[in-house]
């Protein structure tokens, strides 16, 4: 048996308390002694930002993330049951995820290099799994991949099974300005680098949002800077190293509630 990392974080759309509570219990019992923390989303915007965070906060340790993220309807009725799923690492860590959307493409723009992910496809993986027949058939029809497959996978992949690789993925398409997240507080997490929008302490930021509505917003240095009522820009917690996204916030309220901004919307940086 290999020795598991000890710490594994699962990141998912399927977030309601009963499937929350199905998918720690599949993936403990998969890996005995680990701690598994959870965290639901509710698009790829919002998987992606976290995905980054996530492997901001191991700093470099062992672990392991699971990311499923895998709606079927729309664009995604190109794949036959949603989604493939995929396994590569960085550093110490190894992270099995949906390749579909935008859940790795920040993660390959702060990091700056092509991500490489090997597919393994359902169909084809399952046969070699070391299951019975009557599995096999329940795992590869199920609507419940993200327990049924994705915590398989990453068992069978970290005890070195020898499994398939159906083909190499590294077309992450490009993510537009956003907001990625929405915190408890009502900040706004954006997936935009300060040099990107010339963040300068002191200077006002046109930013459009959705090409509906127009702000125009000061950048200070950190929240405590900021004027009781204001909403403005600062340098945020998010990002990975010494990239760190900016945030719209406001002191003492919540800038999503006042600016009718939710995650996932577009933003366009306006040049004064």
């Amino acid at each position: 048996m290999s020795a598991y990392p000890k710490t594994i974080t699962y990141i998912s759309d399927c977030r309601d308390d009963n499937t929350q509570g199905r998918l720690k219990a599949r993936v403990s019992s998969y890996f005995p002694g680990s701690h598994v923390g959870f965290v639901g989303v509710n698009t790829d915007y919002e998987a992606a930002i976290n995905l980054v965070d996530i492997v901001d906060a191991y700093e470099g340790n062992p672990g392991i993330i699971l990311v499923n993220v895998a709606p079927r309807h729309g664009a995604a009725k190109k794949w036959p049951n949603g989604t493939p799923f995929g396994w590569f690492k960085i550093n110490n860590l190894d992270i099995f995820t949906t390749i579909d959307g935008l859940t790795l493409s920040l993660l390959q723009k702060v990091m700056k290099q092509n991500l490489e992910v090997k597919v393994y496809d359902i169909p084809s993986v399952v046969p070699h799994m070391g299951l019975g027949k009557e599995t096999q058939q329940r795992i590869i029809n199920t609507q419940f991949r993200s327990f049924d497959y994705l915590p398989r996978l990453a068992k069978c992949c970290m005890d070195n099974m020898d499994l398939p690789v159906t083909e190499m993925f590294d077309a992450m398409p490009h993510m537009p300005a956003s907001v990625c997240w929405v915190d408890c507080f009502g900040n706004l997490k954006t997936n935009i680098l300060p040099e990107e929008i010339g963040f300068e302490i002191g200077k006002k930021v046109c930013l459009r949002i959705n090409e509906q509505k127009q702000v125009l917003l000061p950048c200070y240095n950190r929240l405590k800077d900021i004027p009781d009522n204001q909403v403005a820009l600062t340098i945020g917690s998010s990002g990975l190293d010494g990239k760190r996204f900016i945030e719209i916030m406001q002191q003492g309220k919540s800038a999503s509630k006042s600016l009718g901004i939710k995650s996932s919307q577009h933003l366009t940086y306006i040049a004064n």
